[in-house]
């Protein structure tokens, strides 16, 4: 339980935050300007009548009713045209923080820094976003602090494409270890992103004005201090998950909580009739989870921060603001990528006792969330990446938050794009797993962190395929999929963009949103262009985010 002292200081921490004095707080400040053009669609099945073509042919059942008086999102989508640098109200930035960076410094000092600089930004984040008059929380349309913003057209697939009540997208299925009932729980995660104003810039570079996207043909990078944060809900039960009690709730517009899935092949009419979305049937989703990520130079290998703050109601059933019953699970940088020859399930040894030399992960977070957990160890909350890397309870055990976000990358010709992991490459790229332990004595054959049993593919050993994947990618740079030998992993002539003297990964700065949303757009405009009748368009090759 936090005591008054420590809470007024948040709250003081905050407001300075802002940028404001207290007495300017408590006063008010001018009405904000609206950052929620219309420009594009807010949700999937906008009802916009200039969007309604992209629904054509489908079952509605992502549109508020006249029986709907609750909220209805909408698009913060008028990205600033020209650089915004917020450097004023960004504590973390100071010099104080460059130890956080530097492999000499002890761990309990890198350690207490991570929380000053994770908690500085989760309160950034929040500032006018949360308890405002009349408005629904993350409703960023008019934030009276400063300007946040959302990306664009993540609207067209029907199975994760924005519900119409807080713009949530359906992010991955999750099995958790409980310990009620059969002793699993199958959830769904659905999230929301916000970008401050220098990241909005950045996407204002691919999102224009009229409406159109300007889709990159080289690599881009997110300038310094751009902040992006991502809060993820979880449709679990209390009693399946007891560590949501006293967390933010929403009432949503999602599909079924357990997870659904339409048959493969399906067309987009009859994903939209086999995955119907109902804010009646189904409970509220419940806070799991929240990232963070920030652009920082002093990230010498990645340039950027990520952090992940997770749920923790029950310790903190105390705490006033229900935004602040979150505990810091870690922050990183890099991903500890190992030398030559190793393995990333076992490199470095023993983090827990010897620490990462770019990560910091706060134990007695991740002990209080397995005690939440059965028996099986990896489907636990806490189960965190590869060899303990940073992960939250949303994501997958072989990776790690910067191993999944590195791949972020312009999808080619083919709507494809390096796979978040490797085992959700298709089957035809016959692509070896990363984070494998070899069966004792087989080089060759052995199993991933989640059990799934795992051989050498295409002559690719697992320390080349972990090279690949735990390497740390430099803002702005190309994913790099191939070998130290020169093999390409995903197959000779991946990636296939317009331009055939393109032959590197056009990256988008570890942005999976930006990937995702020019999916979407590029298969809508294709559809077009083919005049693809609506009965028989298709959404294909989503990417994954699972666990």
């Amino acid at each position: 339980m936090f005591k008054r002292s420590v809470h007024t200081a948040i709250q003081a921490g905050v407001i300075a935050l802002m940028g404001m004095s207290a007495s300017a707080f408590a006063a008010g400040a001018a009405k904000p300007a609206n950052t929620c053009s219309g420009t594009y669609p807010s949700y999937w099945q906008d009802i916009a009548p200039k969007f309604a073509e992209m629904w054509k042919g489908q079952i509605i059942s992502n549109a508020p009713t006249g029986a709907y008086s609750g909220p209805v999102f909408k698009l913060s989508d008028d990205y600033p045209r020209q650089p915004v640098d917020d450097k004023a109200n960004q504590p973390w930035r100071s010099a104080k923080f460059d130890p956080l960076f530097d492999p000499a410094t002890p761990q309990d000092v890198k350690a207490k820094l991570a929380k000053e600089y994770g908690w500085l930004v989760y309160n950034y984040i929040l500032a006018g976003n949360i308890n405002q008059p009349g408005q629904s929380d993350f409703d960023v349309c008019e934030n009276p602090v400063r300007p946040w913003y959302h990306i664009a057209f993540q609207t067209y697939d029907p199975l994760s494409g924005r519900e119409f009540i807080h713009g949530l997208t359906r992010e991955a299925p999750v099995t958790f270890s409980i310990k009620s009932g059969t002793g699993t729980a199958a959830t769904t995660m659905w999230a929301v992103a916000v970008y401050n104003a220098t990241a909005a810039y950045t996407l204002g570079t691919v999102w224009q004005k009229d409406g159109t996207a300007k889709v990159p043909t080289s690599n881009i990078r997110f300038q310094e201090g751009a902040v992006i944060g991502k809060p993820l809900f979880n449709t679990a039960t209390l009693d399946q998950l007891p560590v949501l009690a006293n967390m933010p709730r929403w009432n949503a517009n999602i599909s079924d909580p357990t997870f659904c899935n339409a048959p493969q092949g399906a067309t987009m009419a009859e994903q939209s009739a086999a995955c119907p979305r109902n804010y009646a049937a189904w409970n509220d989703v419940r806070l799991l989870q929240f990232d963070i990520s920030i652009a920082d130079s002093r990230a010498k290998g990645t340039g950027w921060v990520y952090g992940t703050f997770v749920a923790d109601g029950q310790r903190k059933a105390k705490v006033k603001d229900e935004w602040q019953r979150v505990s810091l699970l870690g922050m990183m940088w890099g991903n500890d990528t190992p030398p030559p020859g190793q393995l990333a399930y076992n490199y470095p040894p023993n983090p827990r006792k010897n620490g990462f030399k770019e990560e910091v992960i706060f134990w007695d977070v991740v002990d209080e969330l397995n005690s939440y957990g059965g028996t099986g160890m990896v489907q636990r909350m806490g189960h965190l990446g590869s060899n303990h890397r940073l992960n939250g309870p949303a994501d997958n055990a072989n990776s790690s938050c910067m191993s999944c976000h590195g791949t972020a990358s312009v999808p080619d010709s083919t709507f494809t794009t390096p796979p978040l992991l490797a085992k959700f490459a298709p089957a035809s790229m016959n692509m070896t797993y990363q984070s494998v332990a070899p069966v004792n004595g087989l080089k060759a054959v052995g199993l991933d962190r989640s059990g799934s049993p795992a051989t050498v593919k295409n002559d690719v050993s697992f320390s080349e395929m972990d090279a690949i994947y735990f390497a740390n990618v430099m803002a702005g740079t190309s994913f790099n999929m191939t070998t130290p030998s020169g093999k390409n992993v995903m197959g000779e002539g991946v990636p296939s963009y317009p331009n055939p003297a393109q032959k590197q990964w056009i990256s988008l700065d570890y942005s999976l949103q930006l990937s995702m949303s020019l999916t979407q757009w590029m298969q809508w405009k294709a559809a077009e262009a083919a005049q693809t009748p609506p009965e028989k368009r298709q959404f294909v090759k989503a990417l994954r985010r699972t666990q």
